[in-house]
């Protein structure tokens, strides 16, 4: 019997990138098809009354090139790939600052903007999709993502395994737990 999971989940694991070419190179020759470049520019809130950071949780507001989409992040499950809900939703275009407003009014404050270029691979492993992402991240540097979303509770452990073989076919080895907005806190002194 397989436990379906009410909000789906997202299995991510994020690598630091050395050499941007290569690891394009290493993506691209593995059989990954490229999808698209996105730019990024995410706005995450901070709550009134409760510490995302202390709940493991964000709320952003993601601008993928212009088009706006709200996304709620729930506390990560334990174990070696970062697993957690998430649930994304677009909103309409040009009603950004109007969300700001709303959520300003309730109380929630701008806690940083993070970034981004996304270049977007699509990879298959035995049928089950993979999304690949190559991130030159503002003040950062290049990183790598690996993802797979989850429907079913039995797929954790079956994609924490692929997400590793992905990466070591890719010669991804620097693993990096924290998120980017949590890289920028650190950077700016843990605002």
């Amino acid at each position: 019997m397989s436990e379906d999971i009410t909000t789906p989940m997202e299995a991510e694991c994020k690598f630091r990138v050395e050499d941007h070419d290569a690891t394009r190179s290493a993506i691209e020759q593995m059989g990954a098809r490229f999808l698209v470049r996105e730019n990024h520019c995410d706005t995450y809130l901070r709550h009134p009354s409760r510490d995302f950071r202390s709940t493991d949780e964000a709320l952003r507001i993601r601008e993928i090139n212009g088009a706006p989409f709200i996304t709620y992040k729930g506390p990560r499950l334990s174990g070696p790939i970062k697993i957690r809900p998430e649930i994304e939703l677009p909103l309409v275009e040009g009603s950004l600052a109007d969300w700001l407003k709303i959520w300003q009014s309730l109380g929630f404050t701008i806690a940083l903007e993070v970034r981004k270029q996304r270049d977007v691979f699509q990879y298959q492993m035995a049928s089950r999709p993979f999304t690949i992402t190559l991130d030159r991240v503002d003040e950062l540097g290049w990183f790598a993502e690996i993802e797979r979303i989850l429907h079913h509770r039995s797929e954790i452990e079956q994609a924490e395994s692929e997400i590793q073989q992905v990466a070591q076919s890719l010669g991804l080895r620097e693993v990096e737990k924290r998120s980017y907005l949590g890289l920028l806190l650190a950077r700016a002194g843990g605002q």
